[in-house]
């Protein structure tokens, strides 16, 4: 899910902290315009020398300072190592982050280059191919091989997946949720943090990688928004794709199916192959990293259908209806299957 056309609500905050940070960065007000809300909010603009930027704001709340910080250092790491990543921006003061101060609580901004390149539709863009998918792989195994070296400085963080909070069940539960699926999700999230662990099979994870956070540009791939990249199975950087685009409802591509989709999982591999190893012992709980993924999208879309619904531009099936795919998993015990033959 990604939220490219979401309409920004109780934005009044945000845009008090985005004028707060007109100088630090030298944006051009009026070349700055509203991209999208989720976690975050996130703005387009330019800057007085010509520079195109993407401006994210945080709210405190939901991010700490230390975590984000966390964020920050982790693609600076891979950006010095060559990776081909979203790009933080030093504010005037030298600084990566700013914090802004409101009465309506405490806001992080941090500013970030802005790609050429563009997204594409994967239901209909002939760019959606072997060539893509090979490409993706090898740029994902490039950040993970990275990854491997980097350390986080002092007061720097970056959470587990379980510390989430769209991996965490709300309590009390909103209108809208189920208690049995949530009852059974729990459950699950607790079983799964209990689990042993292969130090080769774990480490840093974008953890949101999809059709939506990644651009093209002349044929080159670019990732971009790492807000819920944590610590995780490595799997979960290709399994995450998988998931919203060939069995997602609202997000399926034509003619989806766990052949298709083990096809598309094998090409990502050996492109991620020619840059780091993997064995293929991280595929054999894909269904468990699947019931992960639809946990976030349970807890972020449950109680909020008809804002997701506009977010991806009232798909069909409709968002309500992928919700209710999901619970009917959840409460049949059904599990989704690839062909993991391809590998």
């Amino acid at each position: 899910m990604h939220p490219n056309r979401v309409p920004v609500a109780d934005s009044a905050p945000y845009h008090d902290a985005l004028e707060q940070c007109v100088d630090h960065w030298a944006l051009i007000p009026e070349h700055t315009q509203s991209v999208r809300d989720g976690v975050s909010h996130v703005f387009a603009s330019d800057t007085v020398d010509g520079e195109r930027v993407i401006i994210r704001i945080t709210d405190g709340t939901i991010r700490e300072r230390g975590e984000l910080l966390g964020e920050l250092a982790w693609l600076e790491h891979l950006i010095q190592h060559g990776c081909t990543v979203t790009n933080p921006r030093l504010s005037r003061n030298g600084d990566l982050l700013e914090t802004v101060d409101l009465e309506t609580g405490t806001y992080h901004v941090c500013c970030f280059e802005r790609f050429g390149g563009e997204q594409i539709d994967a239901a209909t863009d002939s760019r959606w191919n072997d060539e893509l998918f090979h490409k993706l792989g090898r740029e994902i195994g490039r950040i993970h091989r990275v990854s491997d070296s980097f350390r986080l400085p002092p007061e720097h963080d970056r959470r587990q997946w379980y510390q989430s909070e769209l991996s965490q069940i709300p309590d009390p539960l909103p209108r809208g949720f189920n208690p049995a699926v949530t009852k059974r999700m729990q459950e699950f999230t607790d079983e799964m943090r209990g689990r042993s662990i292969k130090p080769q099979h774990y480490g840093l994870v974008h953890r949101d990688l999809h059709a939506g956070n990644f651009l093209i540009e002349r044929g080159d791939v670019q990732i971009i928004d790492f807000d819920l990249g944590c610590y995780g199975w490595r799997a979960m950087d290709f399994l995450v794709m998988v998931f919203g685009h060939y069995y997602y409802p609202s997000n399926r591509v034509p003619n989806a199916s766990p052949e298709l989709a083990g096809h598309v999982l094998a090409t990502m591999v050996r492109g991620y192959r020619e840059e780091h190893t993997i064995d293929d012992e991280q595929f054999a709980f894909v269904d468990d990293l699947f019931k992960l993924r639809q946990i976030i999208i349970y807890v972020a879309s449950a109680g909020n259908v008809e804002h997701w619904q506009i977010a991806m531009g009232n798909p069909t099936p409709t968002v309500a209806e992928s919700v209710a795919w999901i619970e009917n998993l959840w409460l049949k015990n059904v599990g989704l299957r690839v062909d993991l033959s391809q590998l």
